[in-house]
This record gives structure tokens, sequence and C-alpha cells, in this order.
């Protein structure tokens, strides 16, 4: 890894893999500063003859506190054996200053090996993971089973939650010693924070393998489990409006070379109006950070949203800018995003363009989609997200989008710092004509 105090480590697990079988691979994200981090985006770039089966080749963390870790899976199929490594043209994240770090030249080894008769290593440790229902959006506990399957003892056992869909803010609690045979149960506190009968959990144990079992090492390994989280919001405002939540993607860019915006902090204003509002259960948000064209292409692909938000900065030729694969900024024209975005006019009812002389591009959008919120002239940040911060209030109380942005423009309107700009946002669209 290139850098100087890079704050992030990232490891694989396995780092040994079969050629022409599926392999689950684990990417285990380490803070081992003594500070949070926020805002980690990191783009997975697999070695040749590497085909990505399961999985996002974009990870996004929001906030990794020091001493923790967040795991992210992906299934995969190595073709050929060989030495490889699994790179990163695009790792980034926010230190404690909110200051952007960026890694280069990230990569890690990974060997492949060829298939063939291999005797399994023995099983040494035995997890499992249960408890009672979770309840989305609170504290509950989450209990974690070890059972030792060997007849000596097992020592050093780490056993770690790792943040996903439910997160803890405990760390790994150490087991000193396990008996051969023997079973301890271990309980985390956790936050649900998906709703559904498979939410999926990853359990990380590292253990010092018994010198009888074979050459003394340390070993380590994650599980994969699935638990319940309910009462299941999602699902009951689901059937209550016949069909599934509806999907908000949220986009931001932040290119090195231009003024740093607080799209951040628009993100979590956004998201704390999601969980404070009255009918939250009705969408679900899927934030993208750092994006360049590709990645906006492959969001709308893997997800048809019906809303789209984009943050960011444009220009007076209504084009705006997302980021190149060093973090610097690239135009995209208005008539060809509006172009990309009217191929998903069948599911997207709503886009945000919050970013500055995004009328343009709004009115080739609006050529294609319902409803359309555009920028009139500059707009500055604190305005940006006032703006939002009632547009949303409104949509997650149940509010439509007409009631939503004209809600967005009444607070902007109220804010005494931010009073100018409130005539700056405006709604087009095929309704609005």
């Amino acid at each position: 890894m290139g850098g100087g105090d890079v704050m992030i480590h990232v490891s694989l697990e396995p780092d040994r893999l079969v050629a022409g079988r599926e392999e689950r691979l684990v990417l285990i994200f380490a803070n081992i500063g003594d500070s949070a981090c926020t805002n980690v985006v990191f783009k997975v770039d697999l070695p040749p003859g590497f085909l990505l089966l399961g999985g996002r080749n974009l990870v996004e963390i929001a906030r990794i506190l020091p001493g923790r870790q967040h795991a992210h899976e992906l299934i995969v199929e190595p073709r050929q054996p060989g030495e490889f490594a699994v790179a990163s043209s695009n790792f980034s994240y926010r230190d404690e200053s909110d200051v952007t770090c960026r890694v280069a030249d990230f990569r890690v080894p990974v060997s492949v090996r060829t298939a063939g008769p291999v005797t399994a290593p023995p099983e040494i440790l035995g997890i499992a993971c249960s408890g009672r229902e979770l309840v989305l959006g609170e504290w509950g506990v989450l209990t974690v089973s070890v059972r030792n399957l060997t007849p000596a003892p097992v020592s050093d056992i780490t056993v770690t939650v790792m943040d996903g869909e439910v997160r803890t803010d405990a760390p790994g609690t150490a087991i000193p010693v396990l008996d051969g045979g023997d079973m301890t149960r271990l309980s985390f506190p956790v936050l649900a924070v998906a709703g559904g009968r498979h939410v999926p959990v990853t359990i990380r144990t590292s253990y010092q393998v018994p010198d009888r079992l074979g050459p003394a090492r340390r070993q380590a390994r994650a599980d994969r489990f699935q638990v319940v989280v309910g009462p299941a919001q999602e699902a009951a405002a689901a059937r209550a409006r016949g069909g599934p939540p509806q999907t908000i993607l949220y986009l931001t860019a932040g290119p090195v070379d231009l003024e740093m915006l607080r799209s951040n902090e628009e993100l979590r204003n956004v998201k704390e109006r999601l969980q404070l509002g009255r009918y939250r259960g009705r969408f679900r948000l899927e934030p993208y950070l750092a994006v360049r064209l590709a990645d906006i292409g492959q969001a709308l692909a893997d997800h048809e949203p019906q809303i789209v938000h984009f943050s960011g900065h444009g220009d007076r030729s209504g084009a705006i800018y997302v980021e190149d694969v060093t973090g610097y900024s690239e135009p995209v024209t208005p008539d060809g995003l509006g172009a990309l975005f009217g191929e998903y006019a069948h599911s997207i009812g709503c886009v945000i363009v919050n970013a500055c002389h995004s009328m343009r591009l709004a009115e080739a959008m609006a050529e294609h989609i319902d409803h359309v919120v555009a920028m009139r002239s500059e707009i500055g940040d604190e305005a940006a997200i006032v703006f939002s911060v009632g547009f949303y209030q409104g949509l997650f109380a149940g509010r439509p989008v007409p009631e939503a942005f004209r809600l967005g423009c009444a607070l902007l309107r109220a804010k005494q710092t931010a009073r100018p700009e409130y005539r700056t946002p405006v709604l087009l669209g095929r309704h609005h004509r």
C-alpha cells in the first residue's frame, strides 16, 4: 500500500483459492488508527481471469470506528492457477479532520492453485449465530456460540461481529482457551439497520491451531449467517402499498481538483430524515460515494431506482462533474446523461440534481422523467443542505413530490442565512409543463 500513515488496512480471507471453483472471498476493512474514518470507498479490481459471480465490486462504508472492522463479501471464480493480486484503483476515506485520504497502488496478493485431490484441513471451531428476533432500528443482543470440535485445547480465540446490515460498537471478544469438546456462548450488542427474514451477519474468528493438529500457526476465517430482523416494517409497508420499498439512489462526487462540498453532511441529514420519517418503511436509501460515470450506469442497472439524487458540482454549460479513475473531475454532458436516465424512465419517477447550474440537465431529463428538481444558478452548500432536508421531510412524511418540493423551498426561505437562494430550486418534468 502506498502513502504515509494509512488508517484503513484491507486484507483478504482466504488468500488461497482453487482454479475453476466458486469461491467466497471476504475483504476485511480494519481501522488501525486512533479515530473514526468515514466515507470509505473501495473499488475492487479483480485480477484477469477472475469472474465476479456475486457481491458488489464497489465497497462503500459510512463509518469505521477505531479498532473496528468491516467485512465485504464477494463470490468469485478464478479460471487459471498462479499468483495474482487484488487491486483497487479508487480507495479513499475521510479522516477525523474530514480530509479525504487516498491510497494509491493498493494491491494484496492471492494465490490460485489447480483443482485436485486435496485433503481438507480439519475443522477446529464450530460457529453458530442465534438469539431472539432483532428489531429494526433498535439495539438488541446477538448470541454467538463457539464450540471446539477437536480433542485438543484451542487458545487465543477472538470472535468479532463485522459491521454490515447488523452493526455493533463492541470490539472482538477474546477467549483465552477452549478445551476439547467444550462450548461457550458470547453476547454482542447489535443494531439492525436492515429488515427482513434473511439479513446477513458475518462473524470473524481467529485462533491458534493446536500443535497436535499440525504446525503451530494462527488461523482466521469469516462465517456468514442469516438472522431475522422484525417487526418487518419494510415488508408491512410494502404489503400496504402492494409493492416493495422505493429505492433512492443517492450519488455524490467530490473531485479532488474542485472545491470541497459538504455532500457527506447532506447525506447524513437525509439519512436522519429517513429514520425520523413517518413512512420510512416505504423507502430504501442506496448511497454511492465518489462516483464515476460507469458507476452511475451500473447503479441504475443494479437497482432500477424510483428516485435518484445527485449531490456535487455543475457548471454553466449544464454539465455535472463525476470523478475519473484518479479522483479528478470529469464532466458529463447533460444530453448524454439525460438519454441514459431516459433508458430507466420505466422505474425512475423523480430526479434531484443538487448541483449548480443544473437547469439544462434537468430539461434534458424532463423529456423522460415525471419530476426533475434542479438549480437555476449557483447554490451554496448551506442552502443545498437545507433544501434537501425540507424536501425529504415532506417525502418521508408521505407527501407527493410537488408538495415535498414546496416544503424544501419553504424551509430554505425560512432559513435567514439561506433565504436569498430560496428561488434557486426549480421543478420540471413531464407533469410540470
